[in-house]
């Protein structure tokens, strides 16, 4: 996304069991599309 910052408040984390951040996604990104790396961390 090429900034570090949290712009939005509707940026997305995909977090871990451990709670540690996997990846971010952008504020457009809708949630439809995380769903296969959602389901490969449970």
């Amino acid at each position: 996304m090429g900034s570090r910052a949290v712009k939005w408040n509707f940026t997305k984390f995909l977090v871990d069991r451990q709670g540690r951040v996997v990846r971010r996604f952008a504020p457009q990104v809708t949630p439809e599309r995380l769903r296969p790396q959602i389901e490969a961390l449970l």
